[in-house]
This record gives C-alpha cells, sequence and structure tokens, in this order.
C-alpha cells in the first residue's frame, strides 16, 4: 500500500455505510507498528514529553497518552497517521481533517471496561457530531477478551443518544457512558497493524482485559467543517 494514497477498497467503504463501522486489514507493517510502540516507551520513560491521564510510573495501571502526534512531531509523516487520514477522506469527505488522537495502553488482567458510548456524545457541540470518523489502530493483539473493540452494526444510523458522566468510576480522561442492546454486538478480533474505522454515532464498547495480553491501541479522531452525514 502506498503511503498517503486511497487505504479502502469501495466494498470497504460500503460496508462502513452501511454497518457503522469497518475492518482494515494490514493498514500498517510490523516494523510501522514497532516504531509507534519505541515511541510510546519513550514516552513512558519521559524521553518524549507527551502529556498523560494515568500514572505511567505505575505497574500495572492504565495509562492514556493525550494527542501523541501533536508532541512527536515525526508521526505526523508517519505511514499509520497518512493512510488514518487517506481513508478518513474516503469515509467522510475530502474535507476530513485531523482533530485529535491518544494511545491507551490497557494492561493484563486488567478489569476496567470501557462503557457503551457514541464519540458524538463527546462532541454535539462540535462539527463532530454527524461527519466524524475515529479510527482504532491495534499495536498488539487485541480480542474481546482482552479489551478489543466491539460494535452495533447500523447504529450510527440513529440519532445521538443521551450520555451520562462516569468519570468518577473511569479511567479514561472525561468518560461518557450510554444505554445500549448488545445482543447483536459484533467482537472485532485485530492483529498488530489492524485498524478498525467508525462513524462518530455508532455505539462500540470495550471491554476489561482479562488475558496475560497487554493490549496497545491508537485512536485517532477525524472531522469535517460541515454538518450532514
Amino acid at each position: 500500500m502506498a503511503v498517503g494514497t486511497a487505504s479502502l477498497s469501495q466494498s470497504q467503504v460500503g460496508e462502513f455505510r452501511r454497518a457503522g463501522f469497518v475492518v482494515v486489514r494490514g493498514l500498517i507493517g510490523a516494523g510501522q507498528v514497532s516504531e509507534l510502540l519505541a515511541d510510546y516507551d519513550r514516552a513512558l520513560r519521559g524521553e518524549i514529553e507527551v502529556p498523560a491521564f494515568g500514572d505511567r510510573r505505575v505497574k500495572g495501571a492504565m495509562v492514556q497518552l493525550a494527542n501523541p502526534s501533536q508532541h512527536m512531531a515525526h508521526w505526523r509523516g508517519h505511514a499509520y497517521f497518512r493512510r488514518t487520514l487517506a481513508a478518513a477522506k474516503q469515509l467522510i469527505g475530502p474535507d476530513a481533517a485531523y482533530q485529535y488522537d491518544q494511545l491507551i495502553m490497557k494492561p493484563a488482567h486488567y478489569p476496567a471496561e470501557t462503557d457503551w458510548h457514541q464519540d458524538a456524545g463527546y462532541w454535539q457541540d462540535r462539527n463532530g457530531s454527524d461527519r466524524a470518523v475515529t479510527c482504532w489502530l491495534a499495536l498488539t493483539p487485541a480480542w474481546k477478551e482482552n479489551g478489543g473493540m466491539q460494535f452495533i452494526p447500523g447504529s450510527h444510523l440513529g440519532p445521538i443518544q443521551e450520555h451520562v458522566s462516569i468519570a468518577d468510576r473511569s479511567e479514561i480522561n472525561g468518560a461518557l457512558a450510554t444505554a445500549a442492546d448488545d445482543r447483536n454486538a459484533v467482537a472485532v478480533t485485530l492483529e498488530p497493524g489492524d485498524a478498525t474505522f467508525h462513524h462518530c454515532r455508532t455505539l462500540h464498547y470495550a471491554g476489561g482485559n482479562a488475558t496475560a495480553t497487554p493490549r496497545y491501541a491508537v485512536i485517532t479522531h477525524f472531522w469535517s467543517p460541515q454538518g450532514t452525514r
């Protein structure tokens, strides 16, 4: 896949429009995954200044790095960033633009969930409420039992639901949650370098990590400046 070119097939674009999410295998290669993980470790050691939620000094704590690509300038030229942006333009329009990103590590045997929510629940007063997309890029294996992503197909076609704050019981900064009927939820299994893209109104969830495998992921959000889906 050439860096910066169209990342998705027409069938993948169609799947996104139908289901509200799409799985992309091999968005980046193993060497590129290793580069991002090495930078994460450097940030944890304090060699690169990146703001963090969670105590990066405590073994077994979940750590959320805030806006890593804004603090590591070389990330903007990395294949992951250029390919996610190219895909976002295919999915929500050529005016799609980067808004913010985060790198979240969910440690082994870590029970905390990321409750059901819509990203638009955070962005109702901004353009991200209807024409926005999020890329969830796996840097380590991710599946249901270690906190991999789950989606409710077609939920992006509904309204933005009422969300409530769960900041008092979540280690995700400013976390929100909403009601969801998860009987039709789809759990996605990803290998390092695989990614999902989901619409801002798609209901999604990640469970706790009940395994010995830590789960690392880079999450990047893109909006278009105009409304309408």
